[in-house]
Parts: structure tokens; C-alpha cells; sequence
């Protein structure tokens, strides 16, 4: 894909995100994201054959936000114990940011749940891989005592998923200072490692 078509298509889904997240959903049509792009209906066609697939790509957008996030993470050179709770966090705080950034879109999260459950599951072998990738780190630095790197990974991933809703709704931690939900959080996480905190 040449420069110029990669950036014409970011500007399409910007656009569609934009609208999305003011209008919502069924309230923007196909004219509606050409115009706030400033391209022709013809070049969004060309892109884009309908809504949905461009629903699909803003998904996939705003998700490799946050894993750009977490690779960063994944490839610090701090100790693992330090790494695998900024990624946990980091992760929690992401998700969150992303869903009350994109306003009206949060409000159609419900109806469009399988289709961004279906977009996830890629993303969700590339998470547990980086865990995983860190738990390997903080077993040979000597911090870390458990049995199956990959199982440890999808159990941890999938229990920050289980957060995601409660964390986002304020149901997690909205009467607990923030270093304080982080404290109980490392307990939890670093102590299942084996580590004696």
C-alpha cells in the first residue's frame, strides 16, 4: 500500500471515528464521513465498501492505539515485577480513555459487542504473547515462580479483561485513591507470581 492511499484511508477512518463519536453510529451516513474528510464519495467507496467495514477499521484503529501502548511497555528495560504492573495499569487506563474519548460510540458499545468481541480475539493472542514475553523475563531475573508461562499469560490477560467493564463504569477503585487500587493491584498480580511482597 503506497503512503498516499495508507494516509487517505487514516483520514477516512479519523473522519469516521469523529463522526461516530459526535452523531453516533446510525445517525452518520457514507456523504457524512466523505465531506468531514474533505475526499470525494468515489475515494471513500474505493476504500471503504460500506459503514460497517469502516466501523470495523476505527475499532481496529483505537485498538492498536492501546497496543502500541503496551508493546512500548513490553520492551522496557525496567525489572519485570515494575513492567508487568505498568502494563496491567496501563492497559486498564487505555481502555478506559479510548471508550469516554469516542463519546456516542461507547453509547452503541452494547449493540456492536460482537463485532468488537470478533475484532478482539487477534488482538488478545497478541497480549497474552507480550505477558507472556514479560513472565519469561521475570522467571530468569529470579523475581517470578510459576509453573506455565502460557497459561499464567491467558489467566492474567483475561482477568484485566474481566476489569474492563466494572474499571470503566467506576465500579473498581472510583472510591479508592489511585496509589491505593495500584498498591492492592500488585498484591494481587505480584503475589500470584510468587513473588513475597
Amino acid at each position: 500500500m503506497s503512503m498516499a492511499v495508507n494516509k487517505t484511508t487514516n483520514v477516512l477512518i479519523e473522519a469516521a471515528r469523529v463522526l461516530f463519536t459526535r452523531n453516533g453510529y446510525d445517525h452518520t451516513t457514507m456523504t457524512d464521513i466523505a465531506r468531514e474528510a474533505k475526499k470525494g464519495r468515489r475515494t471513500l467507496y474505493v476504500h471503504f465498501p460500506s459503514k460497517e467495514v469502516l466501523l470495523r477499521s476505527v475499532i481496529e484503529m483505537e485498538l492498536n492505539k492501546i497496543l502500541d501502548v503496551l508493546r512500548a511497555i513490553a520492551e522496557k528495560d525496567v525489572s519485570a515485577d515494575r513492567k508487568i504492573m505498568e502494563f496491567v495499569i496501563s492497559r486498564l487506563n487505555n481502555v478506559r480513555h479510548t471508550i469516554f474519548r469516542n463519546g456516542s460510540l461507547r453509547a452503541d458499545f452494547t449493540r456492536f459487542y460482537l463485532t468488537i468481541d470478533s475484532i478482539r480475539r487477534k488482538y488478545d493472542k497478541i497480549e497474552i504473547s507480550l505477558i507472556r514475553s514479560i513472565l519469561i523475563e521475570g522467571r530468569n531475573q529470579g523475581l517470578f515462580r510459576f509453573d506455565d508461562a502460557d497459561v499464567m499469560a491467558t489467566l492474567i490477560h483475561y482477568s484485566i479483561k474481566g476489569l474492563e467493564s466494572p474499571y470503566v463504569r467506576g465500579q473498581v477503585g472510583s472510591n479508592v485513591e489511585v496509589q491505593i487500587l495500584e498498591r492492592h493491584a500488585r498484591q494481587v498480580i505480584l503475589r500470584g507470581l510468587g513473588m513475597n511482597i
